[in-house]
């Protein structure tokens, strides 16, 4: 009876866990969701009525950190747009290789889209050419966009809530277009939403 007694409250603990557990996914800390759900069902086990306390702190501490500190490998944004090779610009008319974008990790991993002369926009509006689903964590409605800028390819994020990230962890500052070249990478968040810049 005992044990059928601590099972149930750990159960319990579990269903109150999954409040900070989608929370936390959808702001943008799966990792600290993910510890809520797990101390929620421990201390669940030991006293049910202390599991919504320990749910109580964790989305406390969801909200209150912020959403990319997670992500940043160090705290400076990318000041300048001057990259270590020239960047590539736009294909002349007639010519067979485009500039084009791979997506390699995500829920549009998989898919490819051709840098045109209007370029792309990034995010979860119907308008954007790059569209995720609209329950994507971490990516917001305008997310980012590549635009040409004097005959070559610029990366811009449009301030978004959970940031643009080059594949070494630097944060793009918000309205500062950063060249492309072929072969550049960068993510969209801390989910692993990762795209490369390739020439065909």
């Amino acid at each position: 009876m005992f044990l059928i007694g601590i099972i149930v409250a750990g159960l319990i603990g579990a269903l109150v866990g999954l409040i900070p557990y989608f929370l936390g996914r959808y702001m943008g800390k799966p990792e600290l969701g993910q510890l809520g759900m797990i101390f929620c069902t421990l201390s669940g086990m030991f006293w049910w009525p202390l599991s919504f306390l320990v749910m109580l702190g964790f989305l406390f501490a969801i909200f209150m950190m912020k959403s990319d500190v997670n992500i940043r490998k160090n705290n400076t944004y990318v000041q300048s747009s001057v990259q270590a090779q020239p960047p590539i610009a736009a294909a002349p008319s007639g010519m067979g290789s485009s500039l084009q974008l791979d997506c390699l990790s995500g829920p549009l991993k998989g898919q490819r889209y051709v840098i045109g002369a209007g370029g792309l926009m990034f995010g979860r509006d119907t308008d954007c050419h790059v569209r995720f689903p609209a329950e994507t964590p971490g990516i917001s409605r305008h997310h980012c966009c590549i635009r040409w800028q004097n005959g070559m390819p610029v990366l811009t994020d449009l301030n978004s809530t959970y940031g643009t990230f080059l594949s070494d962890g630097r944060q793009l500052m918000p309205n500062n277009p950063m060249q492309l070249m072929s072969g550049t990478r960068f993510q969209l968040s801390n989910y692993g939403y990762l795209f490369q810049v390739v020439m065909r």
